[in-house]
This record gives structure tokens, sequence and C-alpha cells, in this order.
């Protein structure tokens, strides 16, 4: 890890503490609670998967705090729901490591398109069977 990198956690991470963690609880209870209130409205206006939205809700509440490190709009947004100003005002620097790829061979790609075709048929004989 270089040294940028390291200074960035060692900031982020001494200006985390039980203020802002509770700050971070306190809006994922409010997103839960809002998704259940979608939900409610939903199925209630009759839409029979509205346990769905609950359930995207529920999963982007608790990612979003892991992805918001890398990425620039969701960390705004982050800093501003943890409301300290003593954390980066940038996300965490990307590594300077390059991860060097070698060409795969032309025959390696035929097991994909294999089971691509696979799929497809499979997915053309439900089609067929349930709609048609």
């Amino acid at each position: 890890m270089d040294e940028e990198r390291k200074k960035w956690l060692a900031q982020y991470a001494a200006n985390i503490g039980a203020r802002e963690v509770l700050r971070l609880g306190c809006a994922i209870i409010t997103g839960i609670f809002i998704s259940g209130g979608i939900s409610t409205a939903l199925d209630l206006a009759g839409y029979s998967n509205s346990f769905i939205i609950s359930a995207i809700f529920f999963i982007i509440m608790f990612v979003y705090a892991f992805i918001a490190k890398s990425r620039k709009p969701m960390y705004s947004l982050l800093r501003k729901i943890l409301g300290n100003e003593n954390l980066p005002t940038e996300p965490m620097p990307r590594s300077p490591m390059k991860i060097s790829h070698q060409p795969r061979p032309w025959w390696s790609y035929l097991p994909g398109i294999w089971f691509l075709l696979l799929d497809l048929i499979i997915l053309y004989i439900i089609i067929r069977h349930f709609f048609i």
C-alpha cells in the first residue's frame, strides 16, 4: 500500500467515532422505515412483489458505506450523513498497482459460448411452454 492510501486511511480511521457511527445507524434505520413505508404503500396499491423494494433498500443501506469509500458522489453523501468535517474530502485514492493480463487463446471462449447457447435454449423452452 502506498503512502497516500495509508495517510488517507489513518485520517479516516482517526475521525470515525461513536457520533459518526450513531448518525450512520440512524440513517440506516430511517432508510429501513422508508423502505417499509414504500413497500406497504405498494402492497396496498395491489402490487404483489412489494417486498422486493424492501429487500433492495435493505441491501443498499448495508453495502453503501463500504462502496462509498471509493466513489466520489457516494463519498460526499456519506460525509454529509456522518457530519464530520475532519474526514478526508476526497474518496480513497486508487491503488497504483497495475495487473497485467495475458491474452487468452481463442478456444478458451468456447465453454462460455456453449453455456450461453444452453441458457438461450432453456429460456426458449420456458417461454414457449409457459407463455405460448
